[in-house]
């Protein structure tokens, strides 16, 4: 898979990410007054989704390296059955739905958001990559 190729896919997940977390921000009220999401674990989720799309965007544009796709698709694997579980739970009690879909993120976004975070510092290397050929 090309570096550009991984780039526009670490792109699109950032911004989803984004998106999600301005989201939670813009309809906080809804969610809160009409939908009993729990307001500072709301908070607290929206501000860490959108540190790992910031820090997702960032890895995006300065590397792009295929070696934090891993990563990604253990986040967002998780993230789908998180959701499906809290969907599964939400007809019977709600406050349960939102503390593991909101629980989940707040806790796993701010480890992604410091693997992006140092993969963009280091410009995608990472410990397993291999050192650069001399020539």
């Amino acid at each position: 898979m090309s570096v550009m190729l991984l780039r526009v896919g670490f792109m699109a997940d950032g911004i989803w990410k984004a998106l999600v977390g301005i989201s939670m921000l813009v309809f906080f009220p809804f969610l809160v007054d009409e939908l009993r999401a729990p307001g500072l674990l709301l908070a607290l989720t929206s501000i860490a989704v959108l540190a790992s799309a910031i820090a997702e965007l960032a890895y995006a544009a300065r590397s792009g390296a295929r070696s934090h796709v891993k990563h990604l698709i253990a986040y967002d694997s998780a993230w789908v059955l998180v959701s499906v579980a809290a969907l599964t739970v939400a007809a019977s009690n709600a406050d349960l739905a939102w503390i593991l879909w909101l629980g989940y993120q707040v806790v796993a976004a701010p480890v992604v958001a410091l693997v992006f975070g140092a993969g963009a510092r280091k410009g995608g290397r990472s410990a397993s990559a291999s050192p650069p050929r001399r020539r």
